[in-house]
């Protein structure tokens, strides 16, 4: 009898929590199907267009070396009328870009109707595998992809993360079912698309799973070739070596913001920068140095070190795969709400494993800590001090579901299991060495990009990117950039332009000054047009870029863009039609940039035949010779014609060099691990006002000024 009434109660319980479960279910997807799915179809906004827009560049056969190039980007956006007030590719890997080249011929918001269509459809296939390796129901799954706010914001955003967690639960499962090669082939897909999958491959080491570490790294090299064939070769030599280096040290995006990681927030603690972060907790480079690798170290480590070889059980796989997916999310260095909609998985295992033991206590904290990882907490523009831990709860909440993780693989484990497989000991060496050299080499490298911001300059108005600034006669001029566009600033303006667009739409990406004149490339309504700043209405040069007035204002070089590759063209009198402009530059060399005293002195930066960029000296006679400087950009001609100013790439960043003009000798103006770009001298031909990302983020660059010349 007594059993008989603990049954009933039992059952009563459950049907009351179904009955639950099924009322939060349907109140969020009436919020889902009311709220957030009528914002996502009708309003493009981050990050869909910048994946559109690299695959419909592709698709039209344009040169995209140059494609994560901020001011780059923006224009080519700017032709395409594509409905964004800005636009911008990094850390996105060109890769997976392609996933949008079926829809890339679409109109943009036609092409993000039918993403979000596919995101959608790609629930139907995830829930199916989630239902097979955990056993969990069809409701309790949609359960907690209705609780997934990260879930809404991939379908608003038009984000990638859906479809990324597709590919890694279809992997585990393909694990879990003995087929090995496809779990590896899978994860290299994953891994391609975005960087932190190839976390996953320790799982296939540990486990010595060789046939899936050999079909993995057989599809990650072909997933390379065919995107090194579409987009080329440079554009992908840009992402190695200038940022996926960013990108591991936190520093794609700006990181003085709460984007809740371990580099954001050691960043906004101990490192100091001058616009970002003037004042912080406490400013010490070695703290951060130690605290990053180390506290990175100590939550992945267990993940790895707790795989167990001799352990066949799916279940174990399973919790193991789960591990590994939560550890790299806690250890990314620039997360963003989207990307947790990958908790789905972890969440799906732990819940089904709670429910089996019927701990219903830990079910309802880790429900109340996945909620808390993807809710958008409100927060202030700038956080200071020891306020973000306020602001940012999602990382203590991901440390405490991946402790979690570290508890359910660690119990029962005995210190003689652990040592039984000599690799254990290896990778825990391996991890101690790795992560005091990486002490290291992140205290020299924060210590040296310190050095730079004794030449930067306190501007009163500044945007997130500052960018080639030139002198004027109240102090410098600089293009800057905002959520609002790009635009035109003087040193003295606070808010406002300094040459307000009636066309909010509108972008002025370069400018040029000269004897009085100011000219200044106006990009808008499909097309980029150069125009004078006395009356920016009218189009002094239709379908033109980059302004460069001679020294005397009397001639007028600019640059035309075909597809993606530039030619540097000349306006030989400003007075003369357009059908006299001649070029100065060969087809087959690409134009960068250039720099222009008259028609007989200019050099400029370009590609030949997709090979890294050089730099040209043209003559008398018009020859453009290249110069002996390596690999470099962004040529600069002092006003007396004595020297040439430039940016080399060494070892992953772009320093300022300068040349000599009569002897041909060059000398290094600096040594620092961050960009030195887009040089300009001022009027004494001694001293450089040019761009640097030291101590920001990669390409986000403040201005600064330094003399050069004795």
């Amino acid at each position: 009898m007594q059993n008989n009434e603990a049954g009933l109660k039992t059952v009563r319980r459950r049907s009351f929590f179904s009955v639950v479960e099924r009322g939060v279910l349907c109140l969020l997807i009436s919020f889902f199907c009311i709220h957030t799915l009528p914002r996502a179809w009708k309003s493009l906004v981050t990050d869909f267009p910048n994946y559109y827009m690299a695959a419909r560049l592709a698709h039209e056969g344009c040169d995209t070396s140059r494609m994560y190039e901020w001011q780059w980007l923006e224009r080519e956006k700017d032709h395409r009328a594509v409905p964004i007030r800005v636009i911008g590719l990094v850390p996105i890997t060109p890769f997976s870009t392609l996933v949008m080249w079926p829809i890339a011929g679409l109109p943009a918001l036609t092409a993000k109707h039918a993403w979000i269509l596919f995101s959608l459809f790609c629930l139907i296939p995830i829930a199916w595998i989630l239902r097979s390796i955990t056993g969990l129901s069809y409701q309790r799954i949609a359960l907690v992809f209705a609780l997934s706010f990260p879930l809404y914001r991939n379908v608003e955003f038009g984000q990638f993360y859906i479809f990324l967690l597709l590919l890694i639960a279809a992997a585990c499962w393909s694990w879990l079912r003995g087929w090995y090669a496809l779990a590896g082939a899978l994860v290299a897909i994953a891994a391609a698309c975005k960087i932190f999958p190839l976390l996953l491959f320790v799982f296939f080491l540990q486990r010595r799973a060789w046939r899936a570490l050999i079909a993995g790294s057989l599809t990650l090299a072909a997933a390379v070739a065919l995107s090194i064939a579409v987009f080329g070769l440079n554009v992908h030599r840009t992402y190695l070596h200038e940022i996926l280096p960013s990108a591991m040290h936190g520093e794609a995006m700006p990181p003085y913001v709460t984007n809740a990681s371990i580099s954001g927030i050691l960043h906004i603690l101990f490192l100091s920068e001058p616009t970002w972060n003037p004042h912080p907790w406490h400013s010490s480079v070695l703290c951060y140095a130690i605290l990053l690798p180390l506290l990175s170290t100590l939550l992945l480590a267990p993940a790895i070190l707790l795989i167990r070889r001799d352990d066949k059980s799916a279940a174990r796989a399973l919790l193991e795969w789960s591990a590994l997916l939560t550890a790299s999310l806690a250890v990314s260095t620039i997360p963003a709400s989207y990307n947790f909609v990958l908790m789905v998985l972890p969440m799906c295992v732990l819940s089904a494993l709670l429910l089996e033991r019927h701990q219903y206590g830990w079910l309802a904290a880790l429900f109340t800590a996945y909620i808390g990882i993807g809710f958008p907490f409100p927060a202030p523009a700038q956080i200071t001090g020891l306020a973000i831990f306020v602001y940012t709860p999602r990382l203590p909440l991901m440390i405490a579901v991946l402790l979690g993780h570290h508890f359910l693989l660690g119990r029962g484990l005995s210190g003689q299991v652990f040592l039984k497989d000599w690799t254990r000991p290896a990778w825990a060496v391996l991890m101690v060495a790795a992560t005091v050299l990486t002490m290291h080499a992140t205290f020299l490298r924060e210590r040296d990009v310190r050095q730079e911001f004794a030449f930067r300059l306190p501007l009163q108005s500044q945007g997130y990117l500052n960018a080639t600034p030139q002198p004027s006669t109240s102090g410098v001029r600089y293009v800057a950039f905002t959520l609002n566009g790009y635009q035109l600033v003087d040193e003295n303006a606070v808010v406002q332009s300094l040459y307000p667009s009636s066309d909010r739409a509108a972008d002025d990406l370069s400018f040029s000054s000269a004897a009085g004149r100011l000219f200044l490339e106006r990009s808008a309504n499909n097309s980029s047009n150069i125009v004078d700043a006395r009356d920016p209405s009218l189009a002094i040069i239709n379908d033109a870029l980059d302004p460069m007035l001679s020294s005397d204002g009397a001639a007028l070089a600019f640059v035309r863009d075909f597809r993606g590759r530039g030619r540097l063209m000349l306006r030989p009198s400003l007075l003369a039609a357009s059908a006299l402009d001649p070029p100065l530059t060969p087809a087959a060399l690409n134009v960068y940039e250039a720099t222009f005293l008259s028609p007989n002195a200019y050099a400029f930066a370009a590609s030949d035949e997709g090979r890294p960029p050089r730099i040209y000296l043209t003559d008398a006679g018009h020859r453009n010779a290249p110069l002996d400087l390596g690999e470099a950009r962004y040529p600069a001609l002092s006003p007396n014609g004595a020297w040439l100013a430039y940016s080399r790439l060494d070892r992953g960043v772009w320093n300022l060099w300068i040349r000599n003009q009569e002897s041909g000798a060059t000398r290094r103006i600096a040594d620092v691990p961050c960009n030195q770009i887009q040089p300009a001298w001022e009027r004494d031909s001694k001293t450089l006002l040019y761009a640097t990302d030291c101590g920001r983020s990669l390409w986000f660059t403040a201005v600064a000024r330094r003399t050069v010349i004795p």
